[in-house]
């Protein structure tokens, strides 16, 4: 986890500021860091960053009862499902460009990456 995407949970609220060393050196402690595993496996879900703020809050201040907990994981479920699906379909692409079909370039669905290839290097 790169140091802006520990800012970023920062400034949205979705993990609280940590204490520092006297050297000024951020100290994350145990509960942060399960909270940051936390937030990590909801992203890879497919929950936003706002999604995953309503989720963490709720948890926080009201509690969630088993009803709760039950209607959160049919919908983690969904957006996991939708995930696939996408990674599906992308994977289906870059196995064909990666076999030498280069007809799905000419493919609308197809965009993405044709975006990718033709963006060029990255200027730092």
């Amino acid at each position: 986890m790169s140091r802006g995407q520990l800012r970023l949970y920062e400034r949205e609220g979705l993990i609280a500021p940590p204490s520092r060393t006297a050297a000024g050196y951020r100290r994350y402690t145990a509960e942060i860091v399960l909270r940051l595993k936390a937030i990590q496996g909801l992203k890879e879900v497919g929950l936003t960053l706002a999604e995953i703020g309503t989720l963490l809050t709720e948890r926080d201040f009201d509690g969630l009862s088993r009803g709760d907990l039950q209607k959160k994981a049919a919908y983690m479920l969904l957006k996991a499902e939708e995930h696939i699906r996408r990674l599906q379909v992308i994977r289906q692409y870059l196995a064909g460009f990666a076999r030498g079909d280069f007809e799905i370039l000419s493919d609308p669905d197809c965009q993405f990456l044709t975006s990718f290839l033709s963006a060029g290097p990255l200027s730092k």
